[in-house]
């Protein structure tokens, strides 16, 4: 099926104009989330220290990546597409693009398995030394990352002529404007856009599955009588909590636009209109979890409370010590003149 409206909410301007207005709020969002992470992280969550900043980085790097350098333009179920953005601007290819898009997504995924697996490890096995210590949990993660960075590879070969791939689009949606697809930066990948979608589909299964295992047996850990004391056992639960929610709240906004993608490259199911919806929604994810990571951790409310603070009481004493010259220089002048009144009078007698 192919629907086209003529509507600007299917033109490549629609994200555009939404996420770079976006990003006026992403960025001192994410400078201010970066900064608590890194300097107030109390010592009690060593075992996420570099976890948390990592995650963070991830999402604000997707985010901007999204908002500002790579505005994603995709003709799904099609394979093909092109990209509006700072990197198109300086000349780096469509073809770069996409890998480094789809990529990020993926490692933000990894990221996000890293926290439930560090969990796991500290909580139920009681293993908390540092991942960088331990070879089979390092070899683990690595081995995760490694095919986050390398799975998009294979859309790099047998790639299809773009002359004859570009008619492969105009006949598989013919609703489609035809300078849409004569743009000289759209790029087709594949033509058969199965493929794409189990190959994809997959590693989403798998990563879910893992995190879900993770999950569900600290879950069933914290909820039995097993911590070594009630106050150790009560920060445990507190601070999973905070965690599964922070996780929780980005990935439900993310989650329903990925499977309507996936659930479009399968059913052949063609509207530009919900295809630009669903890719501003993925540049939602960083901004949802830097701000549910601020408010759900107390240690990082705080900061931001005094953070906010200190700025409340740098206004009030700037606003005092104004007022306190003020006053100086009006009793000042009212001595300069008292002493020229005196004189005057003087003078007279």
């Amino acid at each position: 099926m192919c629907i086209w409206r003529n509507s600007s909410y299917e033109l490549d301007t629609f994200a555009p104009y939404l996420l770079h207005k976006l990003a006026i709020v992403e960025i001192p969002l994410h400078v201010l989330a970066s900064y608590v992470v890194i300097f107030k992280t109390p010592s009690r969550m060593a075992s996420v220290k570099w976890m948390m900043p990592f995650l963070t980085f991830c999402s604000a790097f997707l985010d901007l990546f999204i908002a500002v350098f790579s505005t994603q333009y995709y003709l799904v179920p099609i394979v093909g597409g092109y990209m509006r953005g700072v990197f198109t601007d300086i000349g780096i290819s469509t073809d770069i693009q996409g890998h480094v898009f789809i990529t990020s997504m993926c490692i933000v995924g990894m990221s996000i398995l890293g926290f439930f697996e560090s969990r796991y490890n500290t909580v139920v096995k009681g293993n908390r030394e540092n991942i960088f210590k331990a070879k089979g949990r390092l070899f683990y993660m690595g081995m995760h990352y490694l095919y986050a960075l390398m799975f998009t590879l294979p859309l790099f070969y047998n790639q299809p002529d773009q002359m004859e791939g570009r008619k492969f689009v105009k006949r598989t949606l013919p609703c489609v404007p035809e300078s849409i697809i004569d743009d000289p930066d759209f790029h087709l990948w594949l033509e058969e856009p199965m493929l794409y979608a189990i190959h994809y589909g997959l590693t989403a299964l798998v990563i879910s599955l893992e995190v879900i295992y993770y999950f569900v047996h600290t879950a069933l850990f914290l909820s039995s009588t097993k911590a070594k004391s009630q106050k150790t056992h009560k920060l445990q639960v507190q601070f999973f909590i905070a965690l599964t929610i922070q996780i929780a709240i980005p990935l439900f906004i993310v989650i329903f636009p990925i499977a309507y993608l996936i659930t479009a490259f399968i059913t052949l199911h063609f509207d530009q209109m919900y295809n630009n919806i669903a890719l501003n929604f993925i540049a939602m994810h960083g901004v949802a979890s830097s701000s549910v990571m601020l408010i759900v951790h107390k240690p990082y409310r705080d900061a931001v409370v005094e953070l906010l603070r200190l700025r409340v009481i740098w206004t009030k004493c700037r606003w005092r010590s104004g007022n306190a010259v003020g006053d100086a220089s009006l009793m000042v002048v009212s001595s300069i003149v008292n002493i020229q009144r005196d004189r005057r009078a003087s003078n007279r007698i």
